[in-house]
């Protein structure tokens, strides 16, 4: 069920529709904020529109990053996991 959320991201309230729990957005906010915050801090940009531009590359990047990290990781375990099944394959074959 969708619901109405209103929250407040560097002083300015915004109204969001989500089909997610209040506690999780409220956890996006924070961290949206959190991040506007470190970016405001970092390069003293002046404007919102840029301080957010600036924001969502940095989200934008965290989050690909962890994409990259998942995936290798993935790969790690299915090569192990495969030596894993081969080995079994030896030791019940004989």
């Amino acid at each position: 069920m969708t619901e109405t959320f209103e929250v407040r991201i560097r002083g300015q309230v915004f109204k969001l529709k989500s089909q997610a729990s209040g506690e999780y957005v409220r956890e996006l906010t924070e961290y949206v904020n959190e991040v506007m915050g470190q970016v405001a801090q970092e390069s003293y940009i002046a404007s919102s529109e840029r301080t957010a531009i600036m924001a969502a590359l940095k989200i934008a990047d965290d989050f690909l990053q962890h994409q990259r990290s998942v995936a290798r990781q993935t790969e790690v375990a299915k090569e192990k996991i495969s030596g894993l099944i081969a080995r079994s394959d030896q030791l019940l074959n004989g």
